[in-house]
């Protein structure tokens, strides 16, 4: 967790995410491929969410562009790290 991010294990539908203000104000990351959209806080770098931005043409399953990935460390009201957290190394992927 070298970000300190808590990142949700399942994907969120567009029509079931509720943006809060200062989404303008978010910076826009990508790297590899590209099929991710990982948004940062300009400010303080810290990243709330990521979207889909495209999924391989063989790809059969539910997730779509457009889906989200949410950094539950900014759920307000919710203690992150109080939950069963499965880590993933990215790196040896």
């Amino acid at each position: 967790m070298r970000k300190g991010i808590v990142i949700s294990a399942a994907y969120v539908s567009p029509e079931n995410v509720e943006q809060v203000e200062g989404i303008s104000k978010l910076g826009l990351y990508q790297f590899g491929d590209k099929d991710v959209n990982h948004y940062f806080c300009r400010t303080c770098g810290i990243c709330p969410f990521t979207t889909v931005a495209s999924v391989p043409p063989n790809y059969t399953g539910a997730t779509q562009p457009g889906y989200y990935r949410v950094n539950l460390g900014c759920v307000e009201d919710l203690d992150a790290y109080g939950l069963e957290i499965e880590t993933i190394d990215g790196r040896s992927l």
